[in-house]
């Protein structure tokens, strides 16, 4: 299953949106049009299935920050939609195959904190309401995943089961591949953990190591398959960057025991990460983070051409997109990024691509998503050979969806 639908209303700079999405799926638009904030409510939507709701919100924030100015209700809506991944899967599922789920948050004037005043499911078009009459500060899924209390009637319980094998927590990166390759210090209360830039690569793969030999080898073989010039990967003890990652900087500690990533030549060689191409050590983070014991079911990715010479980064893209697709060996996550890049943007098709802008006669108006496969002629041009990336960067958003 996948997440095919993805609506927000009123978070932030976002306006009422409801988009659809595919395994593999990029956000384009002009800086300050809600590329961020799209992906920082998908985030959130995926942790309040496991964290109350005000530490599933991103930080810091206070009272009725995260609300859009000017929206008439002091409430955010979150709602998603899954369907079959592949027609096999979808003949051999007992439980449906399309339905949404949602819910809505209330914030008051001041403190952080905030509560649900109602959480949804809808099957076949018609809606069954989840939550308790009083208000909570967590979902009727986060109830359902981690307390006793199964108050809810037969039908719901059987979509609720469905519903909390497929919604967990998304990881969220901005990689920066320079840090990725850094050898990092050995932290316990970091197990399985990577720091939103990507730095501890070393020791996450350490942690499968030890864990999961079997994944770990898979992990490794699947890599050279993808770089043949390579034999294998090893994680090597020596000194390691030990740091403390908080969202308003980054603040640096001394050198300890950790470990470095190391990769063997076909001839022999030995290279440490830091002298290897940063698009290989990108995609051996998403590798990773596949092979975690228990890998998201979705990453959200900002930016991944930052730092990264655009041919390399279009082999990685072509690669994760050969990856989510392929329906043999370890399940892929969902990837949904945002770009900058026309370069990035010209390896997807109109219906892997939302565009994100603000109404060009109210700036400061509510942002609006419009999916590219909308634009009229779109196909027509991509067949007289242009590409994706170059029709973005040459028209205007009115000259692309045909507009006066």
């Amino acid at each position: 299953m996948y997440l095919s639908r993805f609506g927000v209303k009123n978070y932030k700079c976002l306006g009422e949106i409801d988009i659809p999405l595919t395994p593999i799926h990029v956000l384009i638009g002009e800086n300050d049009a809600g590329k961020t904030s799209l992906l920082e409510a998908m985030a959130a939507f995926c942790a309040s299935s496991e964290k109350p709701l005000s530490d599933a919100f991103p930080g810091p924030w206070d009272g009725r920050e995260l609300v859009r100015h000017g929206s008439d209700k002091p409430t955010i809506e979150l709602w998603a939609g899954w369907q079959a991944s592949t027609e096999t899967e979808d003949e051999h599922k007992t439980s449906p195959s399309r339905f949404r789920y949602g819910f809505e948050v209330e914030f008051p004037l001041e403190e952080k904190r905030c509560v649900t005043t109602g959480d949804w499911i809808e099957v076949g078009g018609e809606r069954h309401k989840l939550a308790r009459a009083s208000s909570d500060n967590k979902t009727s899924l986060r109830r359902w995943k981690k307390e006793t209390e199964r108050s809810v009637d037969e039908q719901s319980r059987k979509h609720l089961d469905v519903i909390s094998k497929i919604v967990k927590p998304a990881h969220k990166y901005a990689f920066d591949p320079s840090l990725m390759a850094v050898p990092a210090a050995i932290r316990t209360e970091r197990t399985f953990g990577l720091d939103p830039d990507g730095f501890g690569l070393s020791t996450l793969l350490d942690d499968i190591l030890d864990y999961a030999p079997e994944l770990f080898i898979r992990l490794r073989t699947e890599f050279c398959s993808f770089f043949p010039q390579f034999k294998s990967v090893r994680m090597l003890s020596e000194n390691g960057l030990q740091r403390e990652y908080v969202p308003t900087g980054i603040h640096l500690a001394h050198q300890q025991v950790g470990k470095g990533i190391y990769f063997e030549t076909e001839g022999g060689q030995t290279i440490r990460a830091q002298q290897a191409s940063d698009g290989a050590i990108l995609f051996l983070g998403f590798l990773a983070l596949a092979h975690l014991p228990d890998p998201p079911n979705l990453l959200l990715i900002e930016e991944p051409e930052n730092g990264i010479y655009p041919k390399r980064l279009g082999e990685v893209i072509k690669l994760l997109k050969e990856l989510v697709h392929r329906t043999e060996g370890v399940p892929f996550p969902q990837i949904i990024m945002s770009t900058h890049s026309p370069y990035v943007l010209s390896f997807f098709e109109p219906e892997e691509v939302t565009f994100l802008s603000r109404p060009p006669d109210n700036p400061d108006g509510p942002v609006r998503a419009r999916p590219l496969r909308d634009a009229p002629n779109i196909k027509e041009r991509m067949d007289d050979g242009f590409y994706l990336g170059e029709l973005w960067y040459n028209l205007s958003e009115e000259e692309l969806f045909g507009e006066s």
